[in-house]
């Protein structure tokens, strides 16, 4: 599935998404992003938008600065990363973690599984994108 086609799937599925405008307007450079990002570090294209919808509505939310929710490095954590660099951080966790819930994880957390926590975790980036799948 295209990352073109997975946004328009999320905006049909959830129509009163945040930052819905943003999102729109800037929908052919994130698809063009997202695609690119995920086919260089073998990551699926789904798993990577549904992280950045979860972490910064796509890099639309105010004080995301366009960040995709990962650095772009571990030594300038502070630095916002676009979708390469949270493709990477997937990648990552998949060759770590050898599972989808593992990868997303160790995307928010650094480890493979974690029982408790604060905000969202890998079963809802897994829902969000099962229900936009459903949409397609």
């Amino acid at each position: 599935m295209s990352a073109a086609a997975w946004i328009v799937a999320l905006l049909t599925t959830y129509p009163h998404l945040s930052h819905r405008a943003c999102i729109e307007a800037r929908a052919p450079q994130i698809a063009a992003d997202a695609d690119d990002a995920a086919a260089r570090h073998g990551v699926p294209v789904a798993m990577l938008l549904a992280v950045a919808v979860m972490e910064s509505h796509l890099g639309c939310a105010p004080r995301s600065g366009g960040c995709w929710g990962a650095p772009i490095s571990r030594t300038r954590r502070q630095t916002a990363g676009r979708a390469d660099h949270a493709a990477s951080a997937l990648a990552l966790g998949l060759r770590r973690c050898h599972s989808d819930e593992g990868a997303i994880s160790h995307f928010r957390w650094g480890v493979c599984h974690r029982t408790t926590h604060a905000g969202y975790g890998p079963d809802d980036v897994l829902r969000l994108a099962a229900r936009v799948a459903g949409a397609l």
